[in-house]
């Protein structure tokens, strides 16, 4: 890492730390950032409910589950993937607000 720049690897490692050091532990109904998947799921079950060692999540919608140990969840989603996404259909036509008028 000599450009600066932290490798996925790096990211989620630090992630797993933060929680980790926060105390955070998923609990059945919790929202829970799977940085493998890169998505969200629900918390269904915990590994003591399945005798694993992994948390059995499903998207907050509904669908297919899939499973994740510990070290790749997280409580908050990553900053990066909280990215603003722009509804074009929803934005005021150009040269909103007004042009004409006069200038105060």
């Amino acid at each position: 890492m000599t450009d600066g720049r932290r490798t996925p690897q790096e990211v989620q490692r630090r992630l797993a730390l933060a929680d980790a050091a926060s105390g955070w532990e998923p609990k059945r109904g919790d929202l829970a950032y799977d940085t493998g998947k890169r998505c969200i799921g629900v918390v269904v079950a915990l590994p003591e409910d399945t005798g694993t060692t992994v948390y059995n999540l499903r998207p907050e919608g509904g669908g297919d589950g899939w499973t994740a140990p510990p070290s790749r969840l997280t409580e908050n989603q990553p900053q990066a993937d909280h990215a603003a996404t722009v509804n074009e259909a929803a934005m005021p036509p150009d040269g909103f607000p007004p042009t004409g008028g006069s200038a105060a």
